[in-house]
């Protein structure tokens, strides 16, 4: 089967119900019965050439056919809202809003829940402040693509897409979107914390009222730079998930850079043992 009818099939089922076995049984035969038009319509078009249909000819006939947001929104079966021509749309711009609101909600009360004396409260706190953030997101996306209805907002721009460009879904499954908002919240707390913007205790406490404290050896001074431009990075690629969550070669070969990368990292850190530095401290009394 062609590559680009193979990823073209994927991005449509990628968009449609997948929750029960009802749900994934209804959508595989969904595939199935697109994979037969497909396939037909570019059999007849290599009929008519007397030749094999190239990759840009394949492309203009997927691109007649539709883009996959639009393709999976008619066997949604929805009742919709918001237009026809918008909402095909609609969830896939609350993905982005919403994500990139709960991210930096959780992001705001991590802070918060690190610099308060009642860090389990001011932390409660900010997750409710990190719900109201999504909710105002949503609703503004949402008031947004009323007044795009209302106002029938051009949709050129919708068909400015190329076949070629679909993601490989074949190769992984994209991420959930509260996966990719928990990792990218990591992810800025790390760096909040390798750069010291905010810290957490490096004491275990002792007998006789003493502690041990833990510290960074001096080994760890020379790869600082390289372990914040790997998590820069890192929080890159998880930040893309939010736009674009299937896997492409770009993401793959970013991947493999990162995961070389990390292993020279290691290396360096073995060589250099030790990595930890413990004292005791003594107690008030």
């Amino acid at each position: 089967m062609n590559d680009l009818l193979q990823r073209y099939l994927a991005a449509v089922e990628r968009r449609l119900p997948s929750g029960d076995g009802k749900a994934k049984a209804k959508s595989a035969d969904i595939v199935a019965e697109l994979r037969e038009v497909l396939l037909s319509k570019i059999e007849a078009k290599e009929e008519a050439l007397g030749r094999a249909a190239t990759n840009d000819e394949v492309a203009e006939l997927l691109k007649a056919f539709g883009h996959p947001v639009v393709v999976a929104s008619r066997y949604g079966g929805h009742d919709y809202v918001i237009g026809p021509n918008y909402y095909p749309w609609f969830w896939h711009v609350q993905r982005i809003a919403v994500g990139a609101a709960l991210v930096i909600g959780f992001g705001i009360a991590t802070v918060r829940g690190l610099g308060s004396d009642e860090p389990m409260r001011a932390a409660m706190r900010g997750i409710g402040s990190a719900v109201e953030i999504a909710l105002v997101a949503f609703g503004v996306v949402t008031a947004l693509f009323i007044a795009a209805e209302r106002g029938k907002l051009d949709m050129k721009w919708a068909s400015k897409w190329d076949p070629k460009d679909l993601p490989r879904d074949n190769i992984r499954q994209p991420k959930m979107l509260f996966e990719t908002a928990v990792t990218l919240a990591v992810d800025i707390l790390f760096l909040l914390w390798w750069t010291k913007v905010v810290s957490f205790p490096a004491e275990i406490p002792a007998q006789d009222g003493r502690s041990v404290a833990f510290a960074f050896s001096p080994a760890w001074a020379a790869v600082y730079w390289p372990i914040l431009a790997l998590a820069v990075g890192t929080t890159l690629v998880h930040a893309a998930d939010l736009i674009h969550p299937a896997w492409t070669r770009v993401r793959s070969l970013a991947s493999i850079a990162g995961h070389t990368a990390g292993l020279a990292i290691l290396w360096v850190l073995y060589t250099s043992q030790p990595l930890v530095t413990t004292s005791v401290l003594n107690g008030a009394g």
